[in-house]
């Protein structure tokens, strides 16, 4: 992904909740809770 500046995660923390707790795969589960943390903690994610 070179080139890439800038990730707009546009769900709400609360929806990306709903979706961690929902999801039965490990491996999207993760990928939810990481998009989580960028969006809770405001980690600002550069190439």
């Amino acid at each position: 992904m070179a080139g890439l500046t800038h990730i707009d995660i546009q769900e709400s923390i609360e929806k990306l909740e709903e979706l961690i707790r929902q999801q039965n795969n490990a491996r999207l589960k993760e990928r939810l809770q990481t998009l989580y943390m960028i969006k809770n903690q405001g980690i600002s994610v550069c190439a």
